[in-house]
């Protein structure tokens, strides 16, 4: 059965619908230490650019 947050961009789901996509292609045979390892980069990723922002706000305020 296929789900809406297979057809979404990444970058619109939040971690746990990704997580949750991520599962469904592996149970639909897709390589589980590649959707591990996107799945881990995108977080990151996520998680770099917001305290980026963080750090480059609170230097704009001082």
């Amino acid at each position: 059965m296929r789900e809406p947050e297979d057809d979404m961009p990444t970058a619109e789901l939040d971690a746990r619908a990704r997580a949750d996509a991520a599962l469904r292609r592996i149970r639909d045979g897709a390589d589980p230490t590649r959707e591990a390892f996107d799945l881990a980069n995108t977080l990151n990723d996520e998680s770099v650019s917001r305290f980026a922002r963080r750090l480059r706000d609170l230097f704009r305020r001082s």
